[in-house]
């Protein structure tokens, strides 16, 4: 798969913020953010992920993840790849490294996959579709990388619809609905179908991240933005 030109810019640093809901609970905070940086002499995008659960619901579950994505600036290649997760009763560090010359994806564990041109992590994807936005009925074909599995996709942007945000001074944003068709087990090893909407402006942020599980769905809702 060979990336397309950028349609679109990001700015150098943006913290977007979300209301995470379980269903119909309000389960607390994610946010989105990057900065460019260097990552083993190469100019990169560093894209973060933290999703914290409340402290009200402890007594219940704890969620504490994050994720860092290094990627190239001028050919949007996955470097490396970490996810920290600190769960109720399980908490683990999984390191990888994205081996562009070697076509491999390395594990720190030793274990390793192949790697496919075009390969995009739960990350870094959504600021591919950024830069490279989709209109209306137009679909593009990815590569996604997680959990061990990799697994191809069609993105498809299926219509345009209005997202409640509090970031937005109306009250909402007018998104394009991008829904990934995996072909696999699964969307991006959550087991789940994801379903993201990008504002139809000239950031396309994010405004609504929905993982659609067996039972029930996950939701983000964009509620908070800064960048400079």
């Amino acid at each position: 798969m060979l990336l397309l030109l950028y349609l679109a810019a990001l700015p150098q640093k943006e913290v977007l913020t979300y209301d995470v809901n379980l269903g119909p609970l309000y389960a607390g905070e994610m946010k989105l953010s990057f900065i460019e940086t260097e990552f083993e002499g190469q100019h990169c995008y560093r894209f973060r992920s933290v999703l914290s659960s409340l402290e009200s619901l402890a007594w219940l579950f704890t969620l504490n993840d994050t994720i860092y994505s290094y990627v190239t600036r001028d050919s949007f290649k996955v470097l490396y790849f970490e996810k920290r997760m600190h769960e109720t009763n399980y908490d683990t560090v999984i390191r990888v490294r994205f081996d562009w010359e070697g076509q491999r994806i390395c594990y720190e564990d030793g274990s390793s996959y192949p790697l496919l041109p075009g390969t995009l992590d739960i990350v870094s994807i959504y600021y591919y579709f950024r830069l490279n936005p989709l209109a209306v009925d137009e679909e593009r074909d990815v590569v996604l990388h997680a959990d061990r599995m990799t697994e191809r996709a069609t993105v498809q942007a299926v219509k345009e619809v209005a997202v409640r945000s509090k970031a937005s001074p109306s009250g909402s944003f007018s998104c394009t609905k991008l829904v990934p068709d995996v072909r696999g087990k699964g969307s991006f090893g959550s087991g789940g179908n994801l379903i993201f909407y990008l504002t139809n402006d000239e950031n396309l942020y994010p405004a609504l991240i929905r993982t659609l599980m067996t039972v029930g769905s996950i939701s983000a809702r964009l509620k908070w933005i800064w960048q400079e």
